[in-house]
């Protein structure tokens, strides 16, 4: 592959301030500013001012987002931006700490039917997770050692051992050995406790989806769809809590068309343009949450945000990928 040498100079936080104000941003408070860039980065804001820079089309070629801002742009419209992207992570977080508490006792309660160990036993799992049909015999248990159950139970082990909760402590010093499942399932991080989900045979992750109301066409458990939804949270959920963009990010892992199509509430969320942006996960949350916590004002609180924090910036709410009208549907009631 071929690389370019990196030949950008170092520059203190007064150079770069210098810099925007160079390519055609007002800073009105030199001090201020500085300290923005001081305290949260210039590249870290640089995704906020992105949008601001100027778009040339040159003559039969790609658009070109060049070096200097639109006339009228300002550092403070770049904060502003910056602190509405804050709290809507914050209250995104909110959201799926809710989801990840009800999935982390679900889980453990059905796989718990099966036994107190039943995470550790291959016949209690579905033949993807475990990877073979009969871990038990010498050749499969060989093929076994390297499938996802045996890397799960391996970093399981490792969480295991480093927790300092009291109640895994106390396990430990009263019944020594491993933990049964629905302890397992309170240390487990977010895609820990996804990944188990998926593992589960089809009829114990069809219950689990039918406790929240995801149903199929058949009235049954819609499974597939919460396990593709635990994976989306799980990258949203990782985008928060790394305290990068979400409000016009690309979302890498995305939602399926289908999936969404087969609930009738999240029918308008089915587009390539709100999959590809954060407003299809935030109508999934919003789902969940009218499930899981119907007494929250945490939809009403994140449609609020998003409705009067874009308007007082003159952002449109498409760059989150809400479609249009998306504030009457039944969903945000």
């Amino acid at each position: 592959m071929n690389q370019s040498a990196y030949g950008k100079p170092f520059k203190t936080i007064r150079e770069q301030r210098e810099l925007l104000e160079s390519r055609g941003m007002t800073v009105p408070d030199d001090a201020a500013a500085e300290r923005w860039l001081d305290s949260v980065g210039y590249y870290r804001l640089s995704g906020y001012w992105y949008p601001f820079r100027v778009r040339s089309q040159p003559a039969n070629s790609a658009p070109v987002i060049e070096d200097r801002f639109q006339p009228g742009t300002s550092f403070q419209q770049i904060l502003d931006l910056y602190e509405f992207d804050r709290i809507l992570k914050l209250l995104v977080l909110d959201a799926i700490e809710r989801i990840e508490v009800a999935m982390r006792v679900r889980v453990g309660h059905t796989l718990g039917r099966h036994g107190a160990f039943a995470h550790t036993d291959p016949n209690a799992l579905s033949t993807e997770f475990v990877g073979v049909s009969d871990p038990s015999r010498p050749p499969a248990h060989a093929g076994w050692l390297d499938s996802a159950h045996a890397k799960w139970l391996r970093k399981v082990g490792q969480e295991q051992d480093r927790s300092k909760e009291e109640f895994v402590k106390h396990f430990k010093h009263k019944y020594g050995g491993p933990l049964p499942v629905w302890v397992v399932t309170e240390i487990l991080d977010f895609g820990g406790l996804s990944r188990l989900y998926e593992g589960l045979k089809q009829r114990d992750r069809d219950d689990i989806a039918a406790s929240f109301d995801l149903k199929d066409n058949s009235g049954a458990g819609h499974g597939a769809a919460l396990v593709s939804w635990m994976k989306n949270l799980n990258y949203i959920r990782n985008t928060c809590a790394h305290h990068s963009r979400l409000w016009n990010r690309n979302i890498d892992v995305q939602l399926s068309y289908r999936h969404l199509s087969a609930i009738a509430d999240l029918q308008h969320a089915a587009s390539p343009a709100t999959t590809k942006r954060v407003y299809a996960s935030l109508a999934v949350l919003a789902y969940l949450l009218n499930h899981v916590s119907p007494g929250s004002n945490l939809t009403t609180d994140v449609l609020g945000h998003i409705r009067s924090g874009l308007a007082a910036m003159n952002r449109s709410e498409a760059e989150m990928g809400c479609p249009p009208g998306w504030v009457n549907e039944i969903l945000w009631a």
